[in-house]
């Protein structure tokens, strides 16, 4: 190698004003413990090429470092000097780095650089400026490193914006855990308020040279491979839940998938890694970027955590530009806790995505409450029934909103008896709007049948020709928007947006994205309305006798509210756990529809679950990963198998991901229900429909009917774009999507024989 005389002595020089300028310390606060400190530094200039710089190997970057604690299965080592982590997993000798270990040989600015080797990485808002500023702890920060017996504390300072943000990092039996307690967090400047904070955002970064993935659990999962030369395109961000719908966009957001998991992997060969966000979770975003997207050489996925909220206002003309608001009070998210897992097999062979949703179905199960169900003993047919509506008619020549029935309680009887006869043995039904406070757009907490539908007697009908058919009725409550009435109030118990103003929610137009002045703005249900609406809930369908029950968006909407009452979406979230589990506890058998990670422990089946992701350019491949997490666990169906586009692919897709299928009914024809909010569901003539749902619920029983139970221990895309999913009990089953049909062992089934061709697309 050329040696670089005139590099050299400038580095020495360097190194001596550095000295002149700066100490380093070494104490210890107690016995046991020791410390070190790294000083502030500011650096924006852009970085030399550095032709001559000698990268690392990782033994030589572990020998600098100090063992903190083992067990048989981790070690955690620290270098105090460079704030740099170290976890070893002792099966594979794999070395998971909080930071790359060669970053000063990384392409990039200063600044770039120096962000790869930080150990957090703060946002700050301003209000009396109305603005953010984004530090990280290597270029506007400081950082006081503690080691004791049981692991690792990191004091972050940052003299810039008077924040200090103390990290502890404990090593348990088969996980590293990074957690902050939010009450521990100073903010000095009152004007200077802590928004979100980053954790190790380059943990198991990878480089050009390395081979692997991200999993990416966005709607059903998605792969995000090492330096896939997408560098052109934006980076991944997923809200975990999604957004918080407090805050009112004037235009329709875009159309994606939700994050339902609080979780991501990486794969690198024999070794991946699990990471959770155990708390904190609802203020958590998962992040994403390949080698160039940064201008840097890595490749890299972390979360971050809104710990505070923002706003936008407007004054004045439509054209201004909105004024931004912070959420002033202290932070309403008590704790941030994130897990990260290493993953690799007894025998040292490569982990793949199904290692990592395995990986964490253990964590759900040990650790997190969540209980297979009986409910995964069969494969049903799921259908949703759509009660009444309001719709505007002509009485005597004035316009009247009227309640309008699309699917009567005898109705829906006719068509479960039409589907059975079909061949349909096993049914869920969810009724949706079966109460006249649903219909009216009132929060609906009680069980009164409306009488538009038919009212109390048709409805125990139902109910008892239900329990004669292998049915299960779920009622279900949509109560996330409302109007004023039934001991609700919109003045009182109205969600407020950080702006100080009532959070109304839009119907967007779907031509323009812009609010549709059709329908007026209904108002979002304060988070603390739903510890009484729980309640009552759980009271009246105890009393009425009924022992299944679905809440609607309850298990995936999650946010806010801003006013005197202060509730974060962490709270919320603890009030709909709790919700949900008085439900199970009181009612029965809880149906959600669409499930995030929080209500897993306390529902028994699950609806609407994606077949696929949001479909952004950066992902690589699409994965059945939420599948694979609850295969075994909990029954679950797809969206609206009559609402999608390419009806073959959704069927073919649901038998590969171990689904059983979903189907939209109403009695009602479509064009009489026009200018209603049952426009949406256009396609749902349960007429047209009811043979078809019969005849694909036979095909797909016989194929997952004696796996339904099973776990998914094997997913693999094949080289002509066909799939095999692999179960515990050894079963392999083979999807072509070319001809449409699915082979389990010897025999062959082909959806032709079930549906027509112009059915399936």
């Amino acid at each position: 190698m050329r040696i670089n005389i005139k590099k050299i002595l400038a580095c020495v020089c360097c190194a001596a004003m550095m000295t002149s300028m700066f100490t380093i310390p070494a104490f210890s606060d107690d016995e046991g413990t020791d410390a070190a400190e790294t000083e502030e530094a500011d650096t924006e200039e852009e970085a030399p090429a550095d032709e001559d710089y000698v990268p690392r190997t990782e033994e030589e970057a572990l020998a600098a470092a100090e063992l903190v604690t083992e067990n048989d299965k981790l070690a955690l080592y620290v270098n105090k000097k460079e704030v740099t982590l170290a976890l070893v997993d002792k099966n594979t000798g794999e070395i998971w780095w909080s930071n790359p270990i060669n970053a000063d040989g990384s392409s990039g600015k200063k600044a770039q650089i120096q962000e790869l080797k930080a150990g957090m990485v703060l946002t700050y808002g301003e209000p009396s400026k109305r603005k953010t500023t984004t530090a990280n702890s290597k270029v506007k920060g400081k950082a006081k490193v503690t080691t004791s017996k049981d692991g690792i504390k990191i004091t972050y300072t940052f003299n810039s914006a008077k924040i200090k943000v103390p990290v502890t990092y404990t090593l348990e039996d088969d996980y590293l855990k990074l957690n902050v307690d939010t009450s521990e967090i100073t903010e000095e400047d009152g004007d200077k308020l802590t928004t979100k904070l980053s954790f190790m955002t380059t943990f198991g970064a990878a480089t050009t040279d390395e081979n692997g993935y991200f999993v990416i659990p966005d709607g059903s999962g998605a792969i995000i491979n090492f330096n896939n030369g997408k560098t052109g395109l934006k980076t991944y961000s997923g809200k975990v839940y999604g957004r918080d719908i407090t805050a009112v966009q004037q235009t329709a957001p875009a159309v994606t998938q939700q994050v339902y998991l609080p979780m991501y992997g990486i794969v690198k060969g024999n070794s991946g890694m699990m990471v959770v966000a155990d708390k904190g979770d609802t203020a958590a975003t998962i992040n994403a970027y390949v080698s160039g997207q940064n201008k840097t050489d890595f490749n890299s996925c972390y979360f971050d955590f809104e710990i505070r909220t923002s706003d936008e206002y407007q004054m004045g003309a439509s054209n201004d530009s909105p004024l931004k608001v912070f959420e002033k009070r202290g932070i309403l998210v008590p704790e941030l806790e994130v897990r990260y897992y290493p993953v690799s097999k007894s025998d040292k062979s490569e982990v793949d995505y199904v290692d990592i949703a395995a990986k964490y179905r253990d964590y759900l199960t040990s650790d997190y409450g969540v209980t297979v169900s009986d409910s995964v003993k069969d494969v049903p047919l799921y259908v949703d029934f759509y009660g009444a509506v309001l719709k505007k008619e002509s009485v005597l020549g004035f316009p009247v909103t009227m309640q309008h029935a699309a699917t009567t309680f005898d109705q829906a009887k006719d068509i479960l008896s039409d589907l059975s006869a079909d061949g349909a043995d096993n049914i869920v039904a969810t009724y949706n709007e079966w109460t006249t406070a649903d219909i009216k757009e009132k929060v609906s907490d009680k069980a009164k049948p409306a009488s538009k539908l038919g009212g109390k007697s048709d409805f125990n009908s139902l109910l008892s020709f239900a329990e004669s058919n292998n049915i299960s009725i779920y009622p279900n409550v949509q109560n996330l928007t409302f109007k004023t009435g039934n001991g609700y109030w919109t003045i009182t118990d109205t969600a407020i947006r950080v702006s100080n103003a009532y959070s109304k929610q839009f119907t967007y137009d779907p031509a323009y994205g812009i609010e549709n002045k059709f329908y007026k703005a209904m108002s979002l249900l304060a988070p603390e309305a739903y510890t009484k609406m729980f309640d009552n809930l759980a009271k009246s369908y105890s009393k009425y006798g009924l022992n299944n029950i679905a809440v609607g968006t309850a298990s995936t909407v999650i946010y806010g509210d801003y006013g005197k009452k202060a509730t974060s979406r962490e709270m919320m979230k603890t009030m709909v756990r709790e919700g949900y589990q008085k439900l199970n506890d009181q009612v029965g058998s809880v149906l959600a529809d669409g499930a995030n990670a929080y209500v897993l422990p306390y529902v028994d089946r699950i609806t609407d679950v994606p077949l696929n992701s949001s479909k952004f350019d950066v992902f690589d491949a699409e994965i059945p990963l939420y599948q694979i997490v609850m295969h075994g666990i909990k029954s679950y169906s797809t969206p609206a198998v009559n609402g999608q586009a390419e009806i073959g692919e959704v069927i073919l897709s649901a038998v590969a991901a171990g689904s059983s299928l979903n189907f939209d009914l109403m009695a009602e024809k479509a064009n009489e229900l026009k200018d209603t909010r049952y426009d949406a569901y256009y396609y749902a003539d349960a007429d047209y429909w009811k043979e078809d749902a019969a005849s694909v619920y036979t095909f797909v029983k016989q194929i997952l009917s004696d796996v339904s139970s099973e776990q998914i221990t094997g997913y693999k895309v094949l080289a002509n774009g066909n799939t095999e999913t692999t179960y515990s009990n050894g079963t392999k089953i083979t999807v072509n999507y070319t001809d449409k049909t699915v082979t389990k062992g010897s025999t062959t089934y082909s959806l032709y024989d079930y549906i027509g061709k112009e059915v399936i697309g």
